[in-house]
């Protein structure tokens, strides 16, 4: 089971038989590419592409989740199967999101989770270098910023405009900082990162972050799907039109040991340049044949095998975001004390 990622402008996919059938604009019925439907897990549709009626209905028959993104990674939105029929796990997803205590540790949980493996990505890229200083500066005050985390306690008014939630942001944001502001040392060339800069992206290294994120995001909305809850409703990020706040809360501690390595692996190995981005109004973006360069490598990343570090077996990191989606339905639920959040060595 892969995600499958249709890139070619203008093509046509029908239901052909068991496969999806794929044909680029202007080809010849010869070059179609056709794809087993029992191979698909999930579709990410990027840019001006036509899914017929019949193909459609047969994937939400197959529930098989449909994501629509411009050509450059922006998410329009989703189109699933209907909802399962465990409603009980998410009418304990709505209770709780509604107890201060118990939505806030996870929320710090999924904080922390990000943190830890901001420190451990940059601690890892300082080993074998001559001059560490700043990497090792960055790494100690985000260290710092995860003993305030565990010092916080749940909010006791939760109707000001942050929701309660603003020193819990304001560690994130903090710890943040000091990891974007070194994670253009660790990049070979002159790539001029010196931030997190979001819509638009006004820099490459940006650019494929961004990129990166959304389709890590839309990745995790299948999965929240498929365990049965709703992804709008998160416990960090607060519900919004169309917003998945749920995927954005769990996706926050596998943003840099997935996307951000797979952009300095690419970056630092010459197969990311900045010929490969194109501007356009301030905006960055990246070309054809870097983004389908870009999504191989992130499916290797999503596919490599790593030892989970609760439950001691190997699985890819795609089953270990599953996991964490998993994690949290049964704490919602009541079947574990502590929601874990995912973190790396």
């Amino acid at each position: 089971m892969a995600t499958l990622y249709l890139t070619e402008q203008y093509s046509v996919v029908k239901l052909e038989g068991e496969t999806l059938r794929v044909q680029a604009a202007g080809g010849r019925n010869g070059d179609a590419i056709r794809v087993p439907l029992n191979k698909i897990e999930q579709i990410m549709v990027l840019g001006e592409i036509t899914l017929t009626t019949p193909a459609l209905h047969e994937l939400l028959k197959r529930r098989i989740p449909v994501h629509y993104l411009t050509a450059w990674g922006r998410s329009y939105g989703s189109l699933v199967a209907d909802w399962g029929k465990n409603s009980g796990v998410r009418l304990a997803q709505y209770a709780l999101a509604r107890d201060v205590a118990r939505s806030f540790a996870v929320a710090r949980a999924c904080i922390g989770g990000k943190l830890q493996n901001m420190r451990t990505l940059l601690l890892r890229y300082a080993r074998g270098r001559d001059n560490d200083a700043a990497l090792q500066e960055a790494a100690q005050s985000i260290r710092r910023y995860l003993r305030d985390l565990e010092r916080l306690e749940p909010p006791a008014d939760t109707s000001d405009r942050m929701h309660g939630l603003g020193p819990l942001l304001g560690l994130e944001g903090s710890g943040s900082a000091a990891y974007y502001s070194v994670l253009g040392m660790l990049l070979k060339g002159e790539w001029n990162f010196t931030g997190r800069v979001k819509r638009p992206p006004t820099d490459p290294v940006n650019a494929v972050l961004s990129f990166g994120y959304t389709l890590l995001t839309n990745q995790t909305v299948s999965l929240v799907h498929a365990v049965g809850l709703d992804p709008g409703l998160g416990v960090l990020h607060q519900p919004g039109f169309g917003k998945p706040a749920l995927a954005l809360d769990i996706v926050e501690m596998f943003r840099p040991i997935i996307v951000d390595s797979v952009v300095m692996t690419m970056i630092n190995t010459g197969q990311l340049t900045p010929r490969d981005f194109e501007e356009e109004l301030g905006a960055y973006r990246l070309r054809d044949g870097a983004r389908r360069t870009f999504l191989e490598k992130f499916e290797a990343r999503l596919n490599e095998q790593v030892q989970h570090p609760l439950f001691g077996y190997r699985v890819s990191y795609r089953r270990c975001i599953e996991l964490q989606v998993r994690l949290f339905a049964k704490y919602a639920q009541g079947e574990i004390e502590r929601y874990v959040p995912f973190t790396v060595r």
